[in-house]
């Protein structure tokens, strides 16, 4: 891009065909992303014969993005411009589907009557995992997936006291 007296002047290096701008508007109401038909409105104008500054004006983009956006249109193809690049769980250590596995695993055991114990279910974990854990890391897994530590309690809520146990054992009948 260059700038000639604060006005932007590209070079004819990108452009978009009449057949190009055709198809987009035969496939533009398919998408319900406003984010994606505004640029793909954006090239569809272009390619029809408006100019960068009406094309802008029209999907309320700066001129200067616009411009991006046909360089993006031109050099990546139609595909890859209008799939979302945004993501998520880029630190995500294992893929939903191997969360899912360690869980059933555990899930059948448990369903069975067998008692499951976190320090067995974070060995699987990092054996899936392929390296150490952190112990917080491995309960938001335990978060994500539902489950919960439950602990058996230590003593009855309702249990007599030592000296009361010890009185009764005292009132034998010989």
């Amino acid at each position: 891009m260059l700038y000639y007296n604060g006005v932007i002047v590209m070079y004819k290096k990108y452009w978009i065909a009449a057949e190009q701008a055709a198809k987009i508007r035969s496939v533009i109401k398919n998408y319900e992303k406003t984010s994606v038909f505004r640029k793909l409105q954006a090239i569809m104008l272009i390619g029809e014969g408006e100019s960068v500054e009406e094309a802008a004006k029209t999907t309320f983009y700066s001129e200067t993005y616009t411009y991006e956006l046909i360089k993006q249109f031109c050099t990546k193809g139609f595909d890859e411009f209008v799939k979302d690049g945004r993501g998520g769980a880029n630190r995500r250590n294992l893929t939903n589907e191997q969360e899912a596995a360690i869980i059933d695993k555990f899930d059948k055991k448990a369903k069975g009557g067998q008692v499951v114990s976190l320090h067995e279910m974070k060995e699987e974990y990092e054996k899936v995992r392929g390296k150490k854990t952190a112990d917080s890391t491995f309960y938001a897994f335990l978060h994500r997936m539902k489950w919960r530590r439950v602990m058996p309690r230590g003593t009855h809520p309702k249990k007599a006291s030592d000296e009361a146990i010890e009185a009764s054992k005292k009132l034998t009948f010989d």
